[in-house]
Protein backbone atom coordinates (compact mmCIF):
# COMPACT_ATOMS: atom_id res chain seq x y z
CA UNK A 1 0.00 0.00 0.00
CA UNK A 2 2.82 2.47 0.97
CA UNK A 3 4.26 2.46 -2.80
CA UNK A 4 0.85 2.74 -4.25
CA UNK A 5 0.13 -0.84 -5.45
CA UNK A 6 -3.63 -1.45 -5.73
CA UNK A 7 -4.76 -5.02 -4.89
CA UNK A 8 -7.43 -6.12 -7.69
CA UNK A 9 -10.47 -7.26 -6.33
CA UNK A 10 -10.15 -10.77 -7.79
CA UNK A 11 -10.39 -14.31 -6.79
CA UNK A 12 -6.15 -15.34 -4.87
CA UNK A 13 -4.55 -17.09 -7.59
CA UNK A 14 -2.47 -18.93 -5.50
CA UNK A 15 -5.16 -20.79 -4.07
CA UNK A 16 -8.73 -19.63 -6.08
CA UNK A 17 -10.41 -20.25 -3.08
CA UNK A 18 -10.98 -16.64 -1.68
CA UNK A 19 -11.41 -13.10 -2.66
CA UNK A 20 -7.17 -11.48 -3.12
CA UNK A 21 -6.19 -9.03 -0.13
CA UNK A 22 -2.84 -8.42 1.26
CA UNK A 23 -3.93 -10.03 4.60
CA UNK A 24 -5.46 -13.29 2.35
CA UNK A 25 -2.15 -13.75 -0.04
CA UNK A 26 0.49 -13.22 2.22
CA UNK A 27 -0.70 -14.89 5.43
CA UNK A 28 -4.58 -16.11 5.07
CA UNK A 29 -4.16 -18.34 2.16
CA UNK A 30 -3.77 -22.00 2.83
CA UNK A 31 -0.12 -21.85 0.37
CA UNK A 32 0.88 -18.77 2.17
CA UNK A 33 0.73 -20.75 5.57
CA UNK A 34 2.40 -23.79 4.15
CA UNK A 35 5.20 -21.25 2.99
CA UNK A 36 5.27 -19.25 6.61
CA UNK A 37 5.19 -23.39 8.10
CA UNK A 38 8.18 -24.02 6.11
CA UNK A 39 9.69 -21.38 7.03
CA UNK A 40 9.17 -22.01 10.98
CA UNK A 41 10.15 -25.72 10.57
CA UNK A 42 13.43 -24.42 8.97
CA UNK A 43 14.30 -21.88 11.36
CA UNK A 44 13.10 -24.07 14.23
CA UNK A 45 10.55 -21.59 15.55
CA UNK A 46 6.74 -21.75 16.52
CA UNK A 47 4.43 -19.08 15.75
CA UNK A 48 1.14 -17.76 16.63
CA UNK A 49 -0.17 -16.86 13.05
CA UNK A 50 -1.84 -13.72 13.19
CA UNK A 51 -3.91 -12.59 10.53
CA UNK A 52 -3.40 -9.36 10.17
CA UNK A 53 0.26 -8.23 8.51
CA UNK A 54 1.67 -5.90 11.18
CA UNK A 55 0.61 -8.04 13.91
CA UNK A 56 2.25 -11.11 12.07
CA UNK A 57 5.13 -9.21 11.25
CA UNK A 58 5.63 -8.52 14.90
CA UNK A 59 5.26 -11.97 16.01
CA UNK A 60 7.72 -12.78 13.62
CA UNK A 61 10.82 -11.10 15.27
CA UNK A 62 12.88 -12.94 18.09
CA UNK A 63 12.71 -10.78 21.04
CA UNK A 64 16.24 -11.78 22.76
CA UNK A 65 18.21 -10.51 19.76
CA UNK A 66 19.95 -8.13 19.02
CA UNK A 67 19.76 -4.67 16.92
CA UNK A 68 21.51 -6.14 14.06
CA UNK A 69 19.47 -9.78 14.31
CA UNK A 70 16.70 -8.43 14.35
CA UNK A 71 17.64 -7.11 11.47
CA UNK A 72 18.39 -10.44 9.95
CA UNK A 73 14.63 -11.39 11.17
CA UNK A 74 13.27 -8.72 9.50
CA UNK A 75 15.09 -9.11 6.82
CA UNK A 76 13.47 -12.90 6.52
CA UNK A 77 10.42 -11.81 6.97
CA UNK A 78 10.91 -9.63 3.89
CA UNK A 79 12.08 -11.93 1.83
CA UNK A 80 9.19 -14.78 2.35
CA UNK A 81 6.73 -11.98 1.40
CA UNK A 82 8.11 -10.79 -1.47
CA UNK A 83 8.74 -14.48 -2.47
CA UNK A 84 4.55 -14.87 -2.22
CA UNK A 85 4.46 -11.71 -4.31
CA UNK A 86 7.18 -12.60 -7.27
CA UNK A 87 4.92 -16.26 -7.14
CA UNK A 88 1.35 -14.52 -7.42
CA UNK A 89 2.80 -12.78 -10.16
CA UNK A 90 4.79 -15.61 -12.09
CA UNK A 91 1.19 -17.47 -12.09
CA UNK A 92 -1.04 -14.13 -12.89
CA UNK A 93 1.19 -12.92 -15.51
CA UNK A 94 3.41 -15.30 -16.42
CA UNK A 95 1.63 -18.93 -16.49
CA UNK A 96 4.12 -20.25 -13.33
CA UNK A 97 2.63 -22.65 -11.14
CA UNK A 98 2.05 -22.87 -7.38
CA UNK A 99 5.24 -24.23 -5.40
CA UNK A 100 5.50 -23.32 -1.53
CA UNK A 101 8.97 -25.39 -1.74
CA UNK A 102 10.45 -23.42 -4.16
CA UNK A 103 9.24 -20.28 -2.39
CA UNK A 104 11.36 -21.11 0.83
CA UNK A 105 13.73 -22.19 -1.02
CA UNK A 106 14.34 -18.84 -3.00
CA UNK A 107 13.71 -17.07 -0.05
CA UNK A 108 16.63 -19.24 1.79
CA UNK A 109 19.24 -18.21 -1.17
CA UNK A 110 18.39 -14.64 -1.42
CA UNK A 111 18.35 -14.31 2.57
CA UNK A 112 21.67 -15.85 2.76
CA UNK A 113 23.04 -14.22 -0.23
CA UNK A 114 21.77 -10.56 1.35
CA UNK A 115 23.36 -11.42 4.80
CA UNK A 116 26.74 -12.67 3.17
CA UNK A 117 27.13 -9.36 1.08
CA UNK A 118 25.93 -6.88 3.53
CA UNK A 119 27.09 -8.58 7.08
CA UNK A 120 30.84 -8.85 7.95
CA UNK A 121 30.28 -10.89 11.04
CA UNK A 122 28.25 -13.64 8.60
CA UNK A 123 31.22 -15.99 7.45
CA UNK A 124 28.59 -19.29 6.89
CA UNK A 125 28.01 -21.78 3.76
CA UNK A 126 24.69 -21.63 2.29
CA UNK A 127 24.53 -25.15 3.29
CA UNK A 128 25.19 -23.95 7.13
CA UNK A 129 22.47 -21.63 6.41
CA UNK A 130 20.01 -24.33 5.60
CA UNK A 131 20.79 -26.73 8.12
CA UNK A 132 21.40 -23.96 11.49
CA UNK A 133 20.22 -21.07 10.39
CA UNK A 134 19.22 -19.84 14.03
CA UNK A 135 23.33 -20.18 15.19
CA UNK A 136 24.33 -18.24 11.70
CA UNK A 137 22.18 -15.46 12.80
CA UNK A 138 23.22 -15.75 16.60
CA UNK A 139 26.46 -14.80 15.51
CA UNK A 140 25.31 -11.54 13.51
CA UNK A 141 26.65 -8.60 15.09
Amino acid sequence: MRRGVQMESTVCVLCRNMEESAEHLFIECEVAQHVWSLCQKWLGIVLVQNNEIQSHFESFLCTQASGKQILVWKGIWAVIIRGIWDQRNSILYKQGVVDAEEMIQLAQLKSWSWLKHRTNSFNYSFSDWIINPGSCIKSVK
